[in-house]
């Protein structure tokens, strides 16, 4: 009876746990940027006021990269498809891409390939979630911190946010892009979606222009 009564409760403690966890919502992150290098302090400038959605419902990723008042990035990704939908909209126009992972070059597909990602016991609370640390390295490229919380678990982990290995949300983010430091912290995280079907849509909305990744590398993007 003895033996019973604790497999019962043990079933009903994964029950709760599989429950509790959130697999859908959109996180809102303010991204702040610095850099030691003068010559680029102005576009570093021009980058306050930055901040990130990051959407998410079984199978799907959409993520929303607001660059100050110079241009919005935008990527969908859905789980069992090799390409993914971006749109730029700023400067230069609105422009469409459907990106795979081949359209990496060798030195990020190698980086990709070989990135390690270190799960610590470290601790702390970000926005009332309980978040632990993570340390991702890739390449040459400098580590790059995620402190994640296992209370919001996307079922579908991929991109440049949300990764398969680490088993959870990230809510704090610090890495280096060039010359510059970002650091992306969550403020606000909605459980509920509406028009999801608009949300993660791959067609290419009216007014973008569809290019290659070879003729925006041309454009020097």
């Amino acid at each position: 009876m003895k033996i019973k009564a604790i497999l019962g409760l043990a079933v009903m403690m994964l029950s709760f746990t599989a429950i509790s966890q959130v697999t859908k919502g959109k996180i809102s992150y303010d991204v702040y940027v610095s850099s030691d290098d003068p010559a680029i302090s102005a576009y570093v400038d021009q980058m306050e006021g930055s901040t990130l959605d990051l959407t998410f419902v079984d199978g799907k990723i959409r993520s929303d990269m607001y660059v100050g008042q110079m241009m919005t990035t935008t990527a969908v990704s859905i789980k069992g498809q090799d390409t993914s939908l971006v749109l730029l909209d700023g400067m230069m126009g609105k422009i469409a891409m459907k990106v795979t992972k081949n359209d990496m070059d060798e030195e990020e597909r190698l980086a990709f390939e070989n990135r390690e990602i270190d799960l610590t016991d470290e601790t702390k609370e970000i926005m009332g979630y309980t978040c632990k640390k993570a340390i991702l390295t890739a390449g040459d490229a400098a580590e790059s911190i995620v402190w994640y919380t296992e209370e919001i678990l996307p079922t579908f982990r991929d991109g440049q946010y949300l990764f398969e290995e680490i088993p959870g949300t990230p809510l704090e983010m610090y890495s280096t892009w060039g010359k510059m430091n970002l650091k992306m912290v969550a403020f606000e995280f909605k459980g509920k979606l509406k028009k999801t079907d608009e949300i993660f849509s791959t067609k290419i909305p009216e007014g973008f222009t569809l290019k290659t990744t070879e003729e925006m590398k041309k454009m020097g993007q």
